[in-house]
C-alpha cells in the first residue's frame, strides 16, 4: 500500500470547506453592486393636504302628501300646498331655477282589514242599513258598483336651493305653517370645491416632499429628482358640524350654524437620491 497517496478524512473535509468559502466570495464579488444599492431605488412616500372651507350652497327637500279616494281632489290639495311652498321660497328672492317641484308620485295604499267592531247599529226604519261606528257600510261615497274605492296617496317633492343660511332659517319658519308631510336634512356644499381641491393637492405634494427630505437626511442622503406623482384621492369632503345656537335677542329665534368642511387630497410621490 502506497502511504504517500493516503489522505485522512479530516484533511478532505477541511479542503471542501475552503473551496466552499472561496466559491461564496467569488460569487458575491461578481454580483452587480446595484442589487444592494439604496441609491438607485430612490425613496417613495405619501403626502396629504387639506383645505378647510365654509359651505356656501344649501339644499332642502320637502314632501307634501295627501291620502283619499278621489285622485283629482288629492291633486287639488297637493297643488295648493305646493304653491304655498313655492311662494314662500320666492318671497325670499329665490330664483325659479333654484326650485324643483316636478316630482309627483301616485300610489294605491293597501288597507289592512279591520276585525275590531266597536259599535253595531241596526236601523229598523230603513231595512238593510247597518251602521258600524256611525258609518253605513252601504255608503256610496266610498264604493263603486258595490266595491270599495281604493285608497290613493299622492305626494310631491319640492327642492329649494339657497345661497345663504339665513334664507334657510326664514324658509323653515314659513313652511312650518303650511303643514308639509316631511322635511329632509339640509344638504350643504361648496360651489368652488374643484379649486379648493387643487389647493389641497399642492399641499399634499409639499407634505410628501418634506417627509422624503427628513427620511433621506436620517439615512445620511439627500433627495434629488422627482420621479413619480400619483393621485390617490378624489374630490372628497369631510364635514365638521357645529352645534346650533340661539340668538340672544329672542329665545324663540333659532340661528343655524353650518360649521366647516375639510377638502382632503392624498398623493404618492417618488424621489431619486443624490449620489
Amino acid at each position: 500500500m502506497n502511504l504517500l497517496s493516503f489522505r485522512s478524512p479530516i484533511n478532505t473535509l477541511l479542503n471542501l470547506k475552503r473551496i466552499t468559502s472561496y466559491s461564496t466570495l467569488l460569487i458575491c464579488s461578481l454580483l452587480p453592486s446595484y442589487a444592494f444599492s439604496f441609491d438607485d431605488t430612490g425613496i417613495e412616500v405619501s403626502g396629504q393636504g387639506s383645505v378647510v372651507v365654509i359651505p356656501d350652497q344649501f339644499s332642502l327637500t320637502l314632501t307634501i302628501t295627501e291620502r283619499g279616494r278621489v285622485p283629482n281632489k288629492l291633486k287639488a290639495l297637493v297643488d295648493k300646498k305646493s304653491n304655498s311652498v313655492v311662494n314662500a321660497a320666492k318671497s325670499l328672492a329665490v330664483k325659479d331655477r333654484n326650485i324643483t317641484s316636478a316630482r309627483v308620485n301616485l300610489r294605491i295604499v293597501e288597507e289592512k282589514p279591520s276585525i275590531q267592531v266597536q259599535g253595531l247599529e241596526l236601523n229598523n226604519a230603513r231595512q238593510g242599513s247597518v251602521y258600524i261606528d256611525g258609518q253605513s257600510i252601504n255608503q256610496q261615497t266610498n264604493t263603486v258598483n258595490g266595491q270599495k274605492r281604493p285608497l290613493f296617496e299622492l305626494s310631491r317633492q319640492i327642492t329649494v336651493n339657497f345661497n345663504k343660511i339665513d334664507d334657510y332659517d326664514s324658509f323653515l319658519t314659513k313652511i312650518i305653517k303650511i303643514n308639509v308631510s316631511h322635511i329632509s336634512s339640509l344638504s350643504m356644499s361648496v360651489e368652488g370645491r374643484d379649486e379648493y381641491y387643487q389647493q389641497a393637492l399642492l399641499k399634499a405634494i409639499s407634505h410628501a416632499r418634506k417627509k422624503a427630505q427628513r427620511m433621506a437626511e436620517q439615512a445620511g442622503r439627500k433627495i434629488e429628482k422627482l420621479q413619480l406623482i400619483r393621485e390617490q384621492s378624489s374630490n372628497h369632503y369631510r364635514p365638521m358640524y357645529a352645534e346650533a345656537m340661539m340668538k340672544d335677542s329672542s329665545p324663540r329665534a333659532h340661528s343655524s350654524l353650518i360649521g366647516s368642511q375639510s377638502i382632503t387630497a392624498r398623493v404618492l410621490v417618488k424621489f431619486s437620491l443624490q449620489d
